[in-house]
């Protein structure tokens, strides 16, 4: 053999070694390209293109540097401008509620709907009950959601009269957007069994007529949940499962790839299990299971690992209830309350300290995530000594407690949560929807610009997520962005310029930290190679836009696993499969 021939030969050997199979590069399944891919990821912020091969990130670069991952069996993706970002992760939110949400009469103000007094609220379920009779047979009742005295004519409650007008032989149930307060008519009263010698329970409020204790049809809190629980407590398991499905599938249209149902029981857990097991969601589920009503439940059922999209995580403590609704336990009175209260109300809790002080150390005891409800400064004050007294008490542990809301928090509490580990998800939506009731009754405008302060937690370097809690608002994605950076009121107003957070910050929160916030953050939240391809299409990059057009954006798909599962123009509420080509 020649020099040459035996070069040649080498040559040859290299090439066959260099594109044998076990040492090529892999395929992808699918590849992005031909907009903007914001990654979350510090070390690589924006890349031109992404590739998928089963469901997960194979790489991500430019479009040269994928171009060894595609082949004739790769589909090709154009987003045309439009921009690519890692799925949004519910960091708080009720996705089993939200299909309640889905099938009632939208009782909601501007823009989400269009009610703005009693009138306009009789005629919206009047319009529901005759539009929806198999609906209303089925549920057994006419069912409003989203009202808000803040935003009607009068500010007040409507009352078992108001509801009468709609029916009296149909019982009528209408939910607060706070979804902490209801209001029956006299046929719904009566079948909950509410009389005037009912008694108030522990941490509700039962509202009277005036000089009266005849119901007014006003339920607060504990008063509300349990005539609620009454009500859906006959449901079947396909009424059950079909809620939740409506629920996720709502979620999917505004591009959460990850939702959460923030206080589940022992009641709602197996249909949402069926129905995951079904394959009737579209997204992951990850539920909270309420602190004060089955811990064995919540030991047996919480895993680190989705069975069919679905898992319990831990347990939900609620220590307050709402600051719109004037019952957050505050550590000082409120601004302006509602007539007839005392000067000196304060608003009330749900449960006992006993009760808080016992919840945090049984989940600290058992390795079990809690998050808890806490709203006013007096609430949060109890859990932080809650959880300082549990930390002294049991081992070191990543347990990432989580405060939700914490909408009245002071500076000082800021600073201890730091110090406690404590994770915030916070309420910064509650600036467009309530801002200006706020700033004008609950806390007044001294006070009122440092609620939901994403600002001082930044300023500790603390991660923070923010949230929709949804069904109090729809889970308008781009709102929940355009409040947390713009802090926009209803009115126009800035409530908190120095709370305001930019538009990388604000995606964090809604991707990456709440993925650390579900302990989730090695899987989602970012893109990276390995983790899942759960991506959202936008109209623009929201991070090269006008922040007050913020909430003018489009969630265009939502993908899960490399899958679409909703696209625009699919029906509102659903989330069925598509094509994927582009």
């Amino acid at each position: 053999m020649t020099i040459i021939a035996a070069v040649r030969f080498v040559l040859l050997l290299c090439a066959a070694w260099l594109t044998s199979p076990s040492l090529a590069a892999p395929v992808a399944d699918q590849i992005w390209s031909g907009g903007f891919v914001l990654t979350m990821d510090d070390t690589q912020p924006r890349v031109e293109a992404i590739a998928v091969k089963d469901g997960r990130i194979l790489a991500l670069g430019s479009r040269q540097d994928l171009k060894q991952y595609r082949s004739d069996k790769t589909i090709m993706h154009d987003l045309a401008g439009r921009t690519l970002l890692p799925g949004f992760v519910d960091a708080h939110g009720h996705a089993f509620m939200i299909g309640v949400q889905a099938i009632s009469a939208n009782l909601l103000s501007a823009p989400d709907g269009e009610v703005t007094d009693v009138v306009s609220l009789q005629s919206t379920l009047k319009n529901w009950s005759s539009e929806h009779a198999d609906m209303q047979k089925n549920i057994g009742l006419i069912l409003g959601f989203g009202y808000d005295d803040a935003q009607l004519a009068n500010q007040q409650h409507p009352t078992r009269d108001d509801l009468d007008a709609v029916s009296t032989d149909m019982p009528v149930l209408i939910i607060h957007q706070s979804g902490h307060i209801g209001v029956m008519n006299s046929k719904a009263l009566e079948q909950a069994g509410i009389t005037d010698d009912t008694p108030d329970p522990d941490g509700g409020v039962i509202r009277r007529r005036p000089n009266s204790q005849q119901p007014n049809g006003v339920l607060e809190e504990a008063a509300f949940f349990t005539a609620l629980a009454k009500r859906f407590s006959g449901m079947t398991a396909g009424q059950g499962e079909a809620l939740f499905e409506a629920g996720t599938k709502l979620l999917a249209q505004y591009g959460y790839t990850t939702g959460q149902e923030g206080r589940a029981n022992a009641l709602i857990v197996p249909f949402m299990q069926s129905a995951a097991a079904a394959g009737r969601i579209p997204i992951d589920v990850v539920a909270y299971i309420d602190v004060m009503e089955d811990r064995d439940f919540i030991t047996k059922n919480t895993s680190q690992t989705y069975i069919n999209g679905f898992r319990v995580a831990g347990a939900k403590l609620t220590i307050d209830g709402s600051p719109q609704g004037f019952t957050a336990y505050r550590d000082r009175p409120y601004y302006d309350s509602p007539e007839g209260y005392r000067a000196d109300y304060h608003g009330y809790t749900a449960v006992t300290s006993d009760q808080v002080f016992t919840a945090i150390d049984w989940a600290f005891a058992n390795d079990t995530q809690i998050i808890t409800h806490a709203n006013g400064e007096a609430a949060s004050d109890l859990l932080l000594a809650a959880i300082k007294t549990a930390r002294a008490k049991h081992p070191p542990k990543d347990r990432r407690a989580v405060l939700i809301h914490g909408q009245f928090l002071r500076k000082d509490q800021v600073a201890t949560m730091d110090e406690l580990e404590i994770f915030p998800s916070l309420f910064p939506m509650h600036t467009f929807y309530w801002g200006d009731w706020h700033r004008d009754r609950t806390v007044g405008p001294e006070n009122a610009d440092n609620i939901s302060p994403t600002g001082w937690v930044r300023e500790r370097g603390m991660m923070f997520s923010s949230h929709h809690d949804a069904p109090v608002a729809f889970p308008n994605s781009m709102r929940v962005l355009s409040a947390t950076v713009t802090r926009r009121t209803r009115s126009g107003d800035i409530l908190g310029p120095g709370q305001r957070v930019d538009v990388d910050t604000a995606l964090k929160a809604m991707t990456l930290w709440p993925a650390y916030q579900h302990f989730e953050e090695t899987e989602k939240g970012s893109l990276q190679p390995n983790k899942l391809a759960d991506f959202v299409i936008l109209s623009q990059d929201p991070t090269a836009i006008d922040p007050e057009t913020l909430d003018q954006l489009e969630v265009l798909e939502t993908i899960k696993k490399g899958k679409t599962i909703y696209r625009q123009g699919d029906a509102p509420g659903t989330a069925k499969p598509a094509s994927s080509n582009h």
